[in-house]
This record gives structure tokens, sequence and C-alpha cells, in this order.
């Protein structure tokens, strides 16, 4: 607990929810942003959302959780009172973001995709750099959907990993 306290944000997945769910607890009872994976639907889903301060979703989650078919409706119905914002990936379409009680829409930007393998993990580490730096939400939905496009040029989720001089000039370029 005395390295989460000293974190600048914590990031939780869905792997080992019980673990994700105290982690994210003890982060949030000090204060320290709490951003998360969560692709996959089990009975631990809503407690883990409730968990953590920043929720990002895969595209299918949002909607299956609240049986709603409107991602922004969705977003929402799932957003509770310590979150500070709720992101949905959207894959080819993008990203999008409900920030207090304004949606954001950030189109994807379309390059040749090669293997999409990893891009999601990419994306949620784009996203937690532009929020260290502490953009605005357009920013960092822009900003992390650059580096999964570029992961998506690349095979393998390791070897997908771009460097932040190619998101940079991916991102500057404004091709969307």
């Amino acid at each position: 607990i005395d390295a989460i306290a000293l974190a600048r944000v914590l990031h939780v997945d869905d792997v080992d929810q019980a673990a994700a769910i105290r982690a994210a607890r003890a982060a949030r009872d000090v204060g320290v942003p709490v951003t998360s994976d969560i692709d996959r639907l089990t009975d631990r889903t809503e407690e883990l959302i409730d968990a953590v301060t920043i929720p990002i979703f895969a595209e299918h989650v949002p909607t299956r959780v609240t049986g709603l078919n409107d991602q922004e409706e969705a977003l929402r119905r799932l957003r509770r009172p310590h979150h500070h914002l709720l992101i949905v990936t959207l894959g080819e379409q993008g990203a999008m973001a409900l920030d207090g009680d304004r949606i954001h829409y950030v189109p994807a930007f379309h390059v040749t995709a090669i293997d999409t393998t990893g891009a999601g993990d990419v994306f949620r580490a784009g996203f937690i750099y532009a929020l260290l730096r502490e953009w605005p939400t357009e920013e960092l939905l822009r900003f992390a959907n650059g580096a999964a496009a570029v992961s998506c040029t690349r095979l393998g989720a390791l070897g997908g990993i771009p460097a932040l001089d190619e998101v940079e000039v991916l991102v500057q370029s404004g091709k969307v």
C-alpha cells in the first residue's frame, strides 16, 4: 500500500479482478488516480468499474453491462461520483470519453493495419502518458488513438509498441 500511495497513477486490468479491486480501492483512498483495462464481463466487472476512477472499456463492455445500445447513454449510466473520466475504445472508429457531462468523440487515425494485437494496451499506455501530462480530454484521446494506430502497422504485441516520436509524428500530421 505504501508503494501505491507514492504512485502518480495506478493501472489495473481485469485478469485478477480481486487483486485489481483491492489495489484500486487502496489507491483511490489515498487520492491516486486509477485507470483500467476492462475488456471482459464477469460477475465482478461492475465491482471493478466502481473501484477505479478512470475506467477504460473495450467497445462491447459498456453496452453489455448496462443493456443499453448507445455508448453515450451507457457511459452516463456507469458513471459514479468518483469517476473523473469514463473512456470507451471504439476500434477503427476511435474513442469516446465522458468528462463531466460532456461527451468527447475523437476519430481513429486511418492506417493500413497489419496486426491489431496489443492495440488496446498501447491505447491505454498512450492515454496514461497524456494523463500524466494533464492534457485536455480530446488531446488525451487523440494521442492514445495515435499510439494505437501506429501499433497496428506492425506485427505482434511487443513489436507493435511505438516510440514516442512515432506517435507524435502521426498525431501532429493531422491525418485521420
